[in-house]
C-alpha cells in the first residue's frame, strides 16, 4: 500500500512539473521540519500539519471545532508518507516562492476559502504565506496531493 501511495504521489509531481507548477526555481527545500497550513470558509474550517522526522514525515488534517471562547482540532485523517515525498511535493509546487504572498481578497467575490500557511524549512528558514481567495501558484496542486496521500491512506 506505502508503495501505491509513493507511485500516486510521484505520478501528481511529475504531471504538475509537465504543467508548470515547478517553475524555474533555483533553490530547493531540502528538509522539513514542520508545516501548518490552515483553510477557513463558509463551511468550517481544516488545518493540515506535517512533522518531519528523519526519513519518515506524518501528515495529519484537523477539523477546527469551536466550543465557547476555544478552539480544538479534532483529528480527521492521518498518513505516514516517505519525507521524500513531502519534499518533491513542496518543490514541485514552488513552496518557496509563496514566502510572503499575501493574496488580496478579490472586489466583487462574496466569500471564498481563507488560507494561512507557515513551515519550517531547511535547518529553520521560515516561509509564511495567506490570502482570501487569492493563492500562490501550486497551492491547488499542493492541497490536492495532501488530499491524495490521506486518502491512499484511509484504505489502508
Amino acid at each position: 500500500m506505502k508503495k501505491r501511495i509513493y507511485i500516486t504521489v510521484m505520478v501528481f509531481t511529475m504531471l504538475f512539473g509537465l504543467f508548470g507548477c515547478a517553475g524555474n526555481t533555483k533553490k530547493v527545500i531540502t528538509s522539513v521540519e514542520e508545516m501548518t497550513l490552515t483553510l477557513r470558509g463558509m463551511r468550517g474550517s481544516y488545518v493540515y500539519k506535517i512533522v518531519c522526522e528523519s526519513d519518515k514525515s506524518e501528515l495529519r488534517l484537523y477539523r477546527e471545532v469551536f466550543s465557547g471562547e476555544d478552539t480544538i482540532l479534532e483529528l480527521e485523517k492521518k498518513a505516514a508518507p516517505d519525507t521524500q515525498v513531502i519534499l518533491d511535493l513542496m518543490n514541485s509546487c514552488s513552496i518557496l516562492r509563496w514566502d510572503g504572498f499575501h493574496g488580496k481578497h478579490p472586489k466583487n467575490v462574496q466569500d471564498g476559502i481563507m488560507f494561512t500557511f507557515a513551515a519550517a524549512v531547511n535547518g529553520g528558514q521560515s516561509i509564511r504565506a495567506d490570502g482570501s481567495a487569492n493563492f500562490p501558484k501550486g497551492y491547488h496542486e499542493f492541497i490536492r496531493t495532501l488530499d491524495a496521500i490521506l486518502s491512499e491512506c484511509a484504505k489502508d
